[in-house]
C-alpha cells in the first residue's frame, strides 16, 4: 500500500464530516454533569436550556450547535428578553450555554466558546419577596408543641432561617452531620460542596425536643410518616403552616433571603455571610448587601430625620464662635 494511501485513511481526533448532532451532544453533556455529582433539578436546568436553544436554531434555520457561532446565541438571547422572560430566566439561560460551550471545547468538538464574547445579562439589584421576623413569629405561634410533626415543623422553620440553608441541603441532614458541642450542621450543598452551617441555640434547642420527642430511630435528621422528608414533602407541609397563620408562603428558598437579609442588617460581615451560606461568589452576597444597605439608610433616617428634628431642642446647633 502506499504512503498517499495509508494517509487517505487517517482521521484528526473527533473529526466529524459533518457537525455532530445536537442530540449526541447533549447527551454526552448531561452524562458529563452526572458523572460529576450534580443533582437532577440543576441537569433539569442546564439541559432545558441547551434543548430550547437547539429547538430554536432549527425552527429558525441556524446551524447546529457544534458549528453556530454568537451572533447566533445572542439572536437567541435577544429573543428570550422579546418573549417577556424575566432576567433572572435569561441569566440561568446564559450560565447554561456557558456550562455547555466549555463542555464542548473540553471534549475537543468545538474549536472556540461563543460565549467568551457575550457579556452575562444583567440582574436587577432588587431582591425578591422574604419572610419578615414577624411572618415567622405569626406561624411559629400557630403550630404549637402537640406533636412530633408539631415540633419538627418548627425546628424546620427556625433552621431555615437561622442557617439559610437551601431546601435540598436541609432535606439531607443525617444526626451524624450535627455537633450539639459547637451548635454547627455539616451540610452537603450543590455538587457535592461540603461546609458547616451554625445554629443558635433556638433552632438548637427545637432540634433536640423534636428529635427526643419524636420516637423513631433514623440516620436522617427529618422524618415524615417514618421516612426522610422529600422536597415535596416539606414544602406541602410548610405550605399548610403558612396558610393556617394566614401569611403568604413564598416558597422555601424566601427563608434563606431572609437569612441573608437579616444576617446582614445585624451587622454580619459580607465574607461570612459567603461561607456560611455556600456561595461560590460574591455576586449573589453582594445583591443582598447593596439591598440592605438601603434598608439600613431608610432605618437610620429615622432617627436622624432633618424635618424632625427641626422642633428638638437640637436645632439649631449652637453657633461657633468664629472670634478665634
Amino acid at each position: 500500500m502506499s504512503t498517499e494511501s495509508s494517509r487517505s485513511h487517517v482521521s484528526a481526533p473527533n473529526f466529524h464530516p459533518e457537525p455532530i448532532s445536537d442530540y449526541d451532544l447533549i447527551r454526552g453533556f448531561e452524562l458529563s454533569l452526572g458523572a460529576s455529582g450534580r443533582r437532577v433539578k440543576t441537569l433539569e436546568v442546564y439541559t432545558d436550556s441547551i434543548k430550547a436553544l437547539s429547538a430554536f436554531a432549527r425552527q429558525e434555520g441556524l446551524p447546529p450547535l457544534a458549528v453556530m457561532n454568537r451572533e447566533h446565541v445572542r439572536f437567541w438571547l435577544m429573543s428570550l428578553h422579546k418573549k417577556g422572560n424575566k432576567p433572572g430566566t435569561v441569566h440561568v439561560r446564559y450560565r447554561s450555554l456557558n456550562r455547555f460551550f466549555r463542555w464542548c471545547v473540553d471534549e475537543e468538538e468545538r474549536h472556540d466558546n461563543p460565549m467568551d464574547r457575550i457579556d452575562p445579562p444583567r440582574l436587577p439589584s432588587v431582591i425578591q419577596p422574604y419572610y419578615t421576623p414577624e411572618d415567622l413569629q405569626k406561624v411559629l405561634k400557630i403550630i404549637g408543641r402537640r406533636t412530633a410533626n408539631d415540633l419538627r415543623d418548627k425546628a424546620i422553620i427556625l433552621t431555615l432561617f437561622d442557617t439559610g440553608v437551601r431546601a435540598a441541603e436541609l432535606c439531607g441532614m443525617r444526626q451524624e452531620d450535627l455537633d450539639w458541642r459547637d451548635r454547627t450542621i455539616f451540610v452537603t450543598g450543590k455538587a457535592g460542596k461540603q461546609r458547616r452551617v451554625s445554629i443558635g441555640h433556638v433552632a438548637a434547642q427545637a432540634i433536640e425536643r423534636y428529635l427526643r420527642k419524636r420516637g423513631v430511630k433514623s440516620d436522617w435528621l427529618w422524618l415524615a410518616a417514618g421516612r426522610p422528608i422529600t422536597l415535596t414533602g416539606m414544602r406541602a407541609v410548610l405550605t399548610r403552616r403558612f396558610q393556617k397563620a394566614d401569611v403568604k408562603f413564598r416558597g422555601a428558598h424566601a427563608f434563606r433571603r431572609a437569612f441573608a437579609m437579616t444576617y446582614l442588617a445585624a451587622g454580619g460581615q459580607e465574607g461570612d455571610l459567603k461561607e456560611l451560606g455556600g456561595w461560590e461568589n460574591y455576586s449573589m452576597v453582594a445583591r443582598y448587601a447593596r439591598a440592605n444597605a438601603g434598608e439600613r439608610a431608610v432605618a437610620a433616617h429615622k432617627k436622624l430625620s432633618p424635618a424632625d428634628r427641626l422642633s428638638s431642642q437640637d436645632w439649631p446647633p449652637p453657633a461657633r464662635d468664629t472670634r478665634y
